[in-house]
């Protein structure tokens, strides 16, 4: 089935191609979605060259619904999902145009009926979660692609970059890197975008403020490898439990 993916820009009210090969890699992936409406990577000349991007739809030929995607109103980093009928979709495709009227009636759950609100797991006004506070390295985010500076409250405590996060994941997308699991494959819409990023190097032997690389030191992976990795100290590489998996 061939994966549909139409940006509502200002400039340019329905821009759409089928290049992408799933439904995940359509919103998570590096020229997906999410990247598109944060200006992650190479996507992010398309708001030069079509305006500010109002809304992103994704969804596969004969599915029953499909996906959108748009920036909160609450924080320039937060994108509000929303499951929406096909029909619409194909109303919107067929005009090759989509109002902000429309997109709002998209996320407006009054216009979403029953039976499609209780099979999407996700309720229209739910937030969207970045990803679980689990790890020492996992820890609450700042604005910057400076990390590793200590503060000395109970334990050392450490600020994470938001937009660190973002280059690495426009970079590998949020699939894990060791075993592979995408949650949005796996889950649907529910899992879309969830993955753990996990620091090369330990944070807690980082006694100076450094410049992250976000590709270099930073890697998505999921939260059972996050874990493996963590379960020795110093935490295992990434290529040693590459190797384990694949042995095993």
């Amino acid at each position: 089935m061939a994966i549909n993916f139409a940006a509502v820009h200002d400039r340019k009210r329905w821009r759409k191609h089928r290049i992408h090969k799933t439904v995940a890699n359509a919103a998570d992936g590096k020229d997906g979605a999410k990247n598109l409406l944060l200006r992650n990577g190479r996507v992010a000349e398309m708001w030069t060259r079509y305006g500010n991007v109002r809304c992103v739809f994704v969804w596969e030929d004969d599915a029953e619904n499909g996906h959108a995607f748009r920036l909160g109103h609450n924080g320039k980093d937060m994108i509000q999902t929303q499951t929406v009928p096909i029909g619409i979709l194909l109303r919107f495709d067929k005009a090759k145009d989509c109002s902000d009227q429309d997109i709002d009636e998209c996320f407006n759950v009054e216009s979403v009926s029953t039976d499609q609100t209780e099979a999407n797991p996700l309720r229209p006004d739910d937030p969207v979660l970045d990803v679980a506070i689990t790890f020492p390295d996992e820890l609450p985010n700042d604005d910057h692609f400076v990390e590793g500076l200590a503060l000395q409250v109970l334990v050392n405590r450490f600020e994470r970059s938001v937009d660190a996060r973002q280059a690495c994941l426009a970079h590998y997308g949020a699939t894990c890197q060791i075993c592979s699991l995408d949650f949005g494959e796996r889950y649907g819409p529910l899992g879309l975008g969830y993955i753990h990023v996990h620091h090369r190097v330990p944070i807690s032997l980082i006694r100076s403020t450094y410049r992250v690389n976000p590709v270099a030191d930073l890697i998505p992976v999921c939260p059972n490898c996050h874990a493996m990795l963590h379960r020795r100290e110093p935490p295992l590489q990434v290529e040693e439990l590459q190797a384990l998996l694949s042995r095993s």
